[in-house]
């Protein structure tokens, strides 16, 4: 089979993943090396920064890396796909594409064309709709309201945060470097990983800072203490699951003496707290 036959294979498992059904494939007809996927609920936000999500996308990924050929592969993946959490499938997908060697060539769907909720503001996605509507056979341009006024000084900054690349490329890093990958398993080696990682973090904050300064602002703050309040809060784009209906909510103000940590809100005196 040919790079592109299989691109052509692959491809419609990324199209319409925020229109998934919440309902999802009974256990007694998915596969046997499925059953250990499927926890984290479809239209929750998924992120591979959370220890229980990442977990079960390393279960997924690496039962559909063992796929015994491309067939196989292809028809876990569409059995996986009614199964688990659209975010975490596309991630998981996407490791497997990156790293299985009859994958070769396949290309990978621009996340922010997957998931464009993810990536552009609910109003804006809102008025792209109602514009289409009136006006579907013209090619409509809908502009990107930033974060912030002209009032703020950050507000200068606002288009390298917000920036559809750099968010899609941090995405893609993880994609590439899984914290969960294991030599072992997959038998390579990332040469060095520890230390491109901290490269790549390194070069994006120094890009960010040579923007900074280019608008009369300071370098950023180094931030080394995680029980350290954090000196400025920025409020994030206002993002919406258009099908989820959930909000990236912005950092909100800790009060002195608690801590944030596993999901649970901690104070001095011991007393923790769920959210």
């Amino acid at each position: 089979m040919s790079v592109k036959e299989k691109q052509v294979k692959i491809l419609p498992l990324f199209k319409n993943l925020t229109a998934l059904p919440p309902e999802t494939l009974p256990e007694a007809e998915r596969d046997a090396r499925l059953k250990g996927v499927g926890f984290l609920p479809r239209g929750r936000l998924f992120s591979c920064f959370h220890e229980d999500h990442l977990g079960e996308a390393q279960a997924l990924y690496e039962v559909l890396y063992e796929a015994k050929d491309f067939s196989d592969f292809l028809n876990l993946a569409k059995q996986a796909r009614d199964i688990v959490n659209e975010g975490l499938f596309a991630f998981a997908l996407s490791v497997t594409v990156l790293h299985r060697d009859d994958c070769k060539g396949v290309v990978l769907p621009p996340i922010q064309e997957v998931f464009p909720d993810r990536f552009i503001p609910a109003e804006t996605i809102n008025r792209a709709l109602k514009a289409d509507k009136k006006s579907a056979n013209e090619t409509k341009v809908i502009e990107i309201q930033k974060t912030g006024n002209i009032l703020d000084p950050e507000y200068n900054l606002a288009y390298f945060r917000e920036d559809i690349g750099i968010n899609a490329h941090h995405w893609h890093w993880h994609l590439v470097y899984p914290a969960t990958y294991r030599p072992d398993f997959f038998g390579k080696v990332k040469d060095r990983k520890g230390e491109l990682f901290y490269y790549m973090h390194q070069q994006m904050c120094a890009r960010y800072d040579c923007d900074r300064l280019s608008v009369g602002l300071q370098r950023m703050t180094p931030f080394q203490n995680f029980e350290d309040k954090v000196g400025r809060i920025l409020r994030p784009l206002d993002l919406l699951g258009q099908w989820s209906q959930l909000r990236f909510p912005p950092r909100w103000h800790v009060p002195s003496g608690m801590s944030v940590e596993g999901g649970r809100a901690a104070w001095r005196g011991g007393e923790k707290k769920e959210f």
